[in-house]
């Protein structure tokens, strides 16, 4: 179980508040699958694995989204723990800026068809990713901050456009270049995708 002085960042708070959580009311992200607060205080650590380190979310792999507690900041940076590996990797520094850049990441990546015949089982049209942030826009109003918030409103305005890149071609709202540009001002910070230690000896 976690240590019970660890504080749960304000930002997953008001989520929890607003029952995000819950099968009902339950908010999707691509790749994220949100573990209720009660599960986050029960973990169980399996042996060798830093207590320092809270998962707060699951990926479709089976992969650990994470708090990496630090003492000086409640609001803890975020990871990703990889099953298969010892480190995890630093991806935002806090649940904010984690689900903002998740949420730029989406909207770049090969998620989205423009014709339907040829659309793949887990991509969703233009149409429905525009109704997707909208949901998100309104969901985390009071959450986000008001810049993150007036990005997701315009990328609605944005129309699917064909990427081409060394990892292949795609439909995407923004290309790798504008994500990149749009982490490097909001998100970047000093740790961003360094290393910490997941297990310890």
């Amino acid at each position: 179980m976690i240590d019970k002085n660890y504080i749960i960042p304000s930002v997953y708070q008001k989520m929890n508040e607003r029952g995000f959580f819950n099968l009902e009311t339950y908010l999707w992200m691509n790749d994220m699958e949100w573990m209720s607060i009660d599960k986050i205080k029960e973990y169980e650590y399996d042996d060798g694995k830093s207590k320092l380190i809270i998962p707060f979310a699951i990926t479709g792999g089976g992969d650990k989204w994470v708090w990496v507690v630090n003492d000086e900041d409640k609001e803890y940076c975020i990871g990703l723990c990889e099953r298969a590996e010892s480190d995890g990797i630093y991806y935002a520094k806090n649940t904010e800026d984690a689900i903002f850049r998740h949420i730029i990441e989406y909207v770049s990546d090969s998620n989205f068809y423009l014709i339907k015949e040829e659309a793949k089982s887990y991509q969703i049209s233009e149409c429905e990713l525009k109704i997707q942030l909208e949901n998100w826009k309104n969901s985390f109003k009071g959450i986000l901050n008001n810049d993150y918030l007036k990005i997701i409103d315009k990328l609605k305005e944005l129309s699917l456009k064909h990427i081409r890149s060394q990892y292949g071609e795609w439909y995407a709202l923004l290309t790798l270049e504008e994500q990149d540009e749009l982490i490097d001002k909001y998100i970047k910070f000093d740790m961003i995708d360094d290393e910490f230690e997941w297990y310890i000896d």
